[in-house]
């Protein structure tokens, strides 16, 4: 695969993406708390990608690093789309709920662990917390909000729809926490040559393990971008020039 090819055709569709959504970050609330949630995930997935981009204009200098990227694009985008793939309002809300308690048991641990560096982050932390039963105890039509926790990501994909890419979300977690099996491919079982883990940072092969992260990333950016503006009243007429960008890119990392 010819790296500055694959990178033309993310360029082409992160652009057609930033045409239709702008360039600013900053996330107005629209009425319901998954809503902003999504938007503010969906430049999460923009952000990492354009990322990716420049990464990738140095080839396989900097491969271990689009693909983190990569994997941070894809987590992101399954969630927006996990929470917002419910047709019921409430039931969205109590998805981002979910996915909410699971950053507020995040950042009660955190705050535990860094109160004698920070003192105030227990108090901040006390805040999100606050927060979060603020809107739980929100009533939608009269209705309470029908908490669900949020599944493994394995079960997300599935849901959505982007199940047989788990295996592409593995290989580039594996990349994330160095596993010796991902720094250096082993060409002789498990004869080691360079100690006992076998650790060695090693050039990449040009071209073809960067499939994985390219492909991750058209697929995040296309997922949540697409799932986001149709949320927000995008029709799928309007949203063709993404399907086709997104097309344009996989199907050169597929075939090449």
């Amino acid at each position: 695969m010819n790296i500055h090819e694959a990178n033309l055709r993310l360029a082409r569709l992160i652009d057609v993406c930033r045409k239709k959504i702008g360039a600013g970050t900053d996330i107005p609330f629209l009425g319901f708390e998954y809503d902003s949630s999504a938007a503010a995930l969906m430049e999460i997935v923009l952000q990492h990608a354009e990322a990716l981009r420049e990464l990738a204009k140095e080839e396989e200098r900097f491969f271990f690093a689009a693909s983190s990227c990569a994997r941070s694009a894809m987590e992101a985008a399954v969630v927006l789309a996990w929470i917002l793939d419910p047709k019921d309002k409430a039931q969205k809300e109590g998805r981002w709920l979910g996915y909410y308690e699971t950053m507020i048991k995040f950042h009660r641990i955190m705050s535990k662990e860094l109160v004698d560096v920070d003192p105030a982050i227990d108090e901040d932390a006390a805040k999100l917390r606050d927060a979060h039963e603020i809107v739980r105890n929100r009533k939608i039509d009269g209705k309470d909000i029908p908490i669900q926790a949020k599944p493994s990501m394995e079960q997300m994909m599935a849901s959505t729809g982007y199940g047989p890419l788990y295996s592409s979300y593995r290989e580039l977690c594996q990349i994330v926490h160095v596993g010796p099996e991902m720094v250096f491919r082993f060409k002789q079982g498990v004869q080691f040559d360079n100690g006992l883990s076998g650790y060695r940072i090693t050039r990449r092969m040009l071209g073809s393990e960067w499939t994985v992260p390219f492909l991750a990333t058209g697929c995040s950016v296309a997922l949540a971008v697409i799932a986001t503006l149709t949320e927000l009243g995008d029709s799928s007429s309007n949203l063709r020039d993404i399907h086709e960008a997104q097309k344009a890119l996989m199907d050169y990392v597929k075939n090449e």
